[in-house]
């Protein structure tokens, strides 16, 4: 996506419900920190992350992703990016992630509606659990 190669992710934290796959990255920065611009981003690490993640199970099943089948078609796996700052976090809204703080996050998460079934969630947690064994 930005021209780079991605040999490995490192995920804080995955959650895997019936409303959706949730990339939790957390930092317990200081506000000094938070405006430091000499800091590496957190938000381009999820994002890379991220995309990683949607391309190994968004991938065809011939090429070892994930399908959910629906009487529709397809399903689509999507992927939220969260980040979630212990104490302070910046200002502002960010592309593709959003970044909350430890006293948001249950709100945040029970706003989404289901859309997997409990089955699904299951395929999906063993398709992951499949892949990372492979790598190990």
């Amino acid at each position: 996506k930005e021209d780079d190669r991605i040999f490995s992710i490192q995920i804080d934290h995955l959650l895997i419900s019936n409303s959706g796959i949730y990339i939790i990255e957390t930092k317990n920065w200081s506000k000094k920190t938070v405006e430091s611009e000499d800091m590496r981003s957190p938000v381009d690490q999820v994002k890379r992350t991220s995309f990683a993640l949607f391309v190994l199970i968004n991938g065809s099943e011939k090429r070892g992703g994930l399908s959910l089948k629906h009487h529709f078609g397809e399903k689509k796996i999507s992927i939220k990016n969260l980040i979630v700052m212990i104490n302070n976090k910046p200002k502002g809204d960010f592309k593709y992630v959003k970044i909350l703080t430890l006293k948001e996050l249950n709100n945040y998460l029970s706003y989404f509606e289901p859309k997997y079934t409990n089955e699904e969630v299951k395929r999906i947690v063993n398709f992951l659990r499949n892949k990372q064994q492979k790598t190990l």
